[in-house]
């Protein structure tokens, strides 16, 4: 007993020695915010009626691998209610009404949310309506369920693919074991527990962090600091304690917020599978396919199996004994067989340089010629490549090419982030680079290309990709992570033309999102979950945070889209972290580049995040490099907000807003809503007038930030990631699109900048440019600069045939205003391929003599718009539209959204992908549209409207 207390106070003392090394950094708020203090509302609080309690049979589903889902009749109780007396964990039907029908996949919160225990807290100020218990206090989940008959005879495993945030799993009574981290799976054995005749009880504990932190409710003053206690508790969901994009989720997202299995096995299980495909570049006309995979011989006797693969017509077998319990890793590649070099493969690209054919590995364990298991796992062929510099031993900085997959020597890494240095060069006097380890020099290729361009570029195939996209600060506030309410979103980044996703601090690492991400050929830049170093608490277990790296590597390395492995947000790691990435990254994948910061090291730093009233400023001061974060603010329509805004808060902008992330003293915010309120000959008189005119904001700042980088393709500039495209709740801030998959000015800004093949134009260098980010040459274009005025009569005109190579930036010639226009007038840029059709159109107001000025738009009201539509249905039951929209005013018709409507409510049909908005009809001009009604929306009846952002 002494020696328990001695060692127990030493690792106390161990850990406050560590929080005290920490003890300048962000612990978030250590009282809660007093009532007068808060965010208020004026709506009054709907009274909820929690759903009566039903009794539902436990449900398991089989997957196409012979497995079983559990996918219905979970229940969930708070702890301190399953202690009352009365109470029974395994009597299923003692007090069950007190048990909530619960959502699993799903959070603690979600369960409450669904069960009307608790509102939405998404709407208005609903979250302040949730006490911030539920993530301080253990919650139980329970399933009663038969075994399935088909596993009866087999050895049988329990699955669970995330808990959050410490569980432990039991089976009939019977401790199983012990789970921790949000990102570790728990694999139980259960075979000889089992009841094979009658009723099984599964039983789930979940317990909560360690360090929950108390949030900040944002206020118009401040939104707080971003996170704080919850830090220390990595890995998890960090930002749920509340940041400056989302308040503090009132359960942390605890639970069980991944699904679980029943998994039919054998005495030897095959673990993990990993399929390398290798190309010889720059040759793409045949890769070579590795494959590895662990075997786990369960028994204490010696067992021979064979393990089978198979990809389309390819098969290939081998037979292997493994010793009692030995573990025994096993490879096939096309030195052993032949069949698994391919010819001609079909390559996976990221969006808009190809397409992302998968293909599916169906692997097989057989023992006496039956299949004890069966895995099978979708892959694409493609291989990466990396251009960056770093320092050699000599203390050269060179830049150079590498691709993982040829470092021959497994568990070898070539960088070395503690060793680090900033580039002497005054152009980027911020850039820092690694040094290279000892006999890395003989796997890289020297660049002479740009020899002193310290920047990363990514690329797949052999191509340079140039990366153009969005961070994620995480998928869904509260976890709600399945296919329908995810896929929408991803096909948003297709439509936006973007490349690459950043999947911030790993807050949406889950086996969806990358497979949505490899669907969607959008490359993904990875984090774990750590935040800003010298800011943010480090995790306190270091031991726990490897051991789910450790695990997410191992599950998701597969996944073809997962570009960069990153340690945490702007920082390196600490220094055990560091070697433990490291470790695992080269020994557990070896496919991909694991890159020390997230900023500054071969990067720019990061932001600005704020408002830039003069937009100039980013074309003559922030394109450098690759930067993995720029933002700026992104209010929605006025419909979106109305769907979580009460009426009676909409206007004027007040608590609600600033709940919702509206920053008033923070990010410029004062300045975005003065030029706002210019776009008008007085302020905006209602949300209706501020929100459409925000748009005409929105688009030409989004349509910037990315054409300020595409003047500089492959010129010193690489790669360039919004903060953020994507919201993780209702917000009014940093994002592409809102919550409901509504798309305001700012989506289609990046979606104009963002296209394959789009012209543009400089107005301080003077440039016309046209970037090709596809990999076809185009001959013979042509490229037109015009000038008209608001009546639509064209003042000035230049063209210029242009030869336009693939997957580069062409300068076509300078174009200066013409100095005697005075007027605000439009400038159009055109381009047309060799047998006239259109490859590009751009438009840009400009004001010449006060250049943020454009309320004269205002002047001449709403043109009159005339749209003529064609409707069909696709096989695949979804319907699209063809839209012509002509302007049948005098003047030019400005900003023009087109919506699908719900015909009984006049609401707009979403999620609908529609082809342009927000553009420019001259009088008389015509313009079609297309758009897209997804198969869950296409049953409605619907029409079709056109609106300016003119109010």
């Amino acid at each position: 007993m002494t020696k328990v207390y001695w060692l127990s106070l030493l690792f106390f003392l161990m850990m406050g020695e560590l929080v005290t090394g920490q003890s300048k950094l962000n612990f978030g708020r250590s009282v809660r915010q007093q009532p007068n203090e808060l965010p208020r509302s004026k709506a009054g609080k709907n009274i909820l009626e929690r759903k009566a309690y039903q009794a539902i049979p436990g449900q398991l589903q089989k997957d196409e691998e012979g497995n079983y889902l559990f996918s219905g009749g979970w229940e969930m109780i708070e702890g301190y209610k399953l202690a009352g007396k009365g109470m029974s964990l395994w009597d299923t039907g003692t007090n069950s009404s007190e048990w909530y029908n619960a959502v699993v996949p799903g959070t603690v919160l979600t369960t409450l949310v669904e069960q009307s225990v608790y509102p939405d807290p998404y709407y208005g100020l609903n979250n302040l309506l949730i006490p911030d218990t539920l993530c301080r206090m253990d919650w139980w989940y329970r399933i009663s369920f038969e075994t399935p008959q088909e596993m009866e005879e087999t050895n049988c495993r329990l699955l669970l693919n995330g808990i959050n945030y410490k569980a432990e799993v039991w089976l009939n009574g019977y401790r199983l074991g012990t789970m921790n981290g949000a990102f570790k799976r728990g694999l139980f054995s259960v075979g000889s527990l089992l009841n094979r005749q009658g009723i099984n009880t599964l039983a789930v504990h979940i317990f909560p962090p360690d360090n929950p932190g108390i949030p900040f409710e944002e206020t118009k003053e401040w939104f707080g600091g971003n996170g704080g206690a919850l830090c220390l508790d990595g890995p998890t969901f960090i930002s749920s304690e509340g940041w400056d994009w989302i308040p503090g989720i009132r359960d942390r997202n605890i639970g069980i917020w991944q699904d679980v299995k029943l998994m039919r096995g054998g005495d030897v299980w095959m673990e993990d599978p990993q399929v390398i495909t290798d190309l010889p570049l720059p040759d793409t006309t045949y890769a070579d396919i590795k494959i590895k995979t662990r075997l786990v011989n369960t028994t204490e006797e010696v067992k021979t199996v064979s393990v089978n693969g198979k990809i389309d017509h390819i098969t290939f077998s081998q037979k292997v004994v493994l010793k009692p319990s030995e573990q025994k890793e096993i490879c096939f590649t096309p030195k052993q067989f032949e069949q698994l070099c391919i010819h001609n493969p079909a390559l996976w690209w990221p969006n808009g340089y190809g397409a992302q054919p998968l293909y599916t590995l169906t692997m097989t364990v057989t023992q006496d010629d039956q299949v004890q298991q069966k895995k099978e796992i979708r892959f694409g062929i493609r291989e990466f490549s990396y251009e960056l510099m770093a320092q050699s031993a000599e203390k050269k900085n060179t830049r150079f090419q590498y691709s993982p997959t040829d470092i021959e020597e497994t568990g070898k890494p070539l960088f070395d982030y503690k060793k680090r240095v900033t580039v002497e060069n005054t152009r980027f006097p911020q850039v820092v680079i690694p040094s290279l380890t000892d006999g890395a020099i003989k796997y890289l290729r020297e660049e002479t290309t740009q020899p002193e361009n310290p920047f990363l570029t990514i690329c797949v195939n052999g191509k340079p990709i140039f990366c153009r996209g969005g961070n994620w600060g995480m998928d869904d506030g509260m976890k709600r992570v399945t296919r329908e309410r995810l896929e929408p979103y991803f096909r948003l980044h297709k439509e936006a033309n973007f490349t690459m996703v950043r999947n911030w601090t790993g807050e949406s690492t889950e086996e969806l999102f990358y497979t949505l991400c490899d669907e969607y050929g959008l490359l993904v830049w990875n984090d774990f979950s750590i935040s800003t170093q010298d800011y943010n608490l480090e995790p306190l277990d270091d031991e726990l945070f490897l051991a789910n790296a450790q695990d997410i590597v191992l599950r998701f390395r597969n996944h073809p889209s997962i570009a960069v492995w990153c340690p945490r947000n702007e920082g390196y790691a600490p220094e055990i972290l560091e070697d433990g990435f490291q470790r695992i990254i080269s020994t557990m994948d070896g496919t991909r580049h694991y890159h020390g910061n997230s900023r500054d090291l071969n990067l720019c730093s990061s932001g600005p995040w704020h408002y830039i009233d003069n937009q100039l400023e980013y074309l003559t001061k922030k394109a450098d490099g690759f930067s993995t974060e720029l933002g700026a603010p992104s209010v929605p329509t006025a419909e979106t907000l109305r769907k979580f805004i009460p009426a009676e808060d909409l206007w004027p902008i007040g608590d609600v807003w600033y709940y919702h992330d509206l920053h008033y003293e923070s990010f410029d915010w004062k300045n975005y809503i003065r030029d706002i309120d210019r776009l008008g000959a007085e302020p905006s008189r209602d949300a209706d007038a501020f929100c459409s005119r925000a748009q005409f904001i929105n688009y030409n700042l989004y349509r910037n930030m990315f054409e300020t980088w595409n003047q500089k393709m492959w010129n010193y500039a690489s790669g360039l990631l919004l903060w953020m495209s994507h919201p993780a709740w209702p917000s009014v801030i940093w994002q592409t699109y809102s919550y409901d998959y509504e798309t305001h000015g700012s989506f289609y800004g990046v979606k104009k900048a963002c296209e394959p093949v789009h012209i543009q134009w400089n107005s301080v260098n003077r440039k016309l440019q046209v970037i090709n980010t596809t990999l076809k040459e185009l001959p013979g274009t042509k490229a037109f600069f015009r000038i008209y005025d608001l009546k639509g009569k064209k003042l000035y005109e230049r063209n210029r045939l242009v030869n336009l190579a693939a997957n580069k930036l062409t300068d076509c010639m300078e174009v200066a205003f013409p100095p005697e226009i005075k007027d605000v007038s439009l400038v159009r840029l055109q381009l047309f391929d060799r047998r006239g059709k259109m490859l590009s159109e751009n438009d840009y107001w400009i004001n010449p003599v006060s250049p943020s000025d454009f309320s004269v738009l205002q002047k001449g009201g709403k043109s009159q718009l005339r749209i003529k539509q064609t409707v069909r249905k696709t096989e695949e039951g979804k319907v699209v539209v063809q839209a012509d929209i002509r302007n049948n005013s005098k003047q030019i018709a400005t900003g023009i959204k087109v919506n699908v409507r719900e015909k009984e409510s006049g609401k707009s049909l979403l999620p609908v992908y529609v082809s342009d908005g927000y553009f420019n009809l001259l009088p008389g001009e015509e313009k079609r549209i297309y758009m897209e009604i997804p198969q869950g929306q296409a049953d409605k009846a619907f029409y079709l409207s056109a609106d300016e952002w003119i109010r």
